[in-house]
């Protein structure tokens, strides 16, 4: 199967929002940041249940930046942060379909906050740390223009 998205964020996982966004706004010159915490059921591998998440968001050139700061549950983004630190931990693509599995790969997360009309989640999460290094997450394109519709007027209101 060819795969097909557009490439449009940056995940990073951190201990505390607060800090992590002090860091990449004094290192890079991110910022502002827009607060959108998030509270829902998923899954990762085995374990299903509640997700509860702090996250910060920015525009980072050409592409957005999502950070995450885990508060509940046991996903790959805690997972990451207790065996690998702070850093990047997912690339997120746009799609038409999730249900692409490029070279097979597992869906390993699935976050449903948002769902599909037919209640498949709208964001899932790919295993693909061990070819690339991270996982791909893949979102509903649909989903994908409202977040950052949200996330540009933000940025645009702070500009006027």
């Amino acid at each position: 199967m060819q795969f097909t998205g557009d490439f449009y964020q940056i995940g990073v996982v951190v201990r505390d929002i607060e800090a992590g966004m002090a860091h990449y706004r004094n290192l890079l010159g991110l910022g502002p940041f827009w607060r959108l915490d998030t509270d829902y059921e998923g899954r990762y591998r085995d374990w299903r249940g509640r997700f509860a998440n702090k996250n910060a968001f920015t525009r980072w050139g050409d592409v957005y930046l999502e950070m995450i700061e885990p508060v509940v549950g046991q996903g790959n983004a805690r997972e990451w942060l207790e065996t690998r630190g702070e850093g990047i931990f997912h690339l997120g693509y746009a799609v038409d379909d999730l249900s692409q599995r490029p070279d097979g790969v597992e869906c390993v997360f699935e976050s449903w906050g948002a769902t599909m009309p037919n209640g498949d989640a709208a964001v899932i999460h790919l295993d693909t740390v061990e070819q690339l290094g991270y996982f791909v997450e893949l979102s509903d394109r649909a989903l994908v223009d409202k977040l950052n519709a949200g996330i540009d007027k933000f940025m645009n209101d702070l500009a006027i």
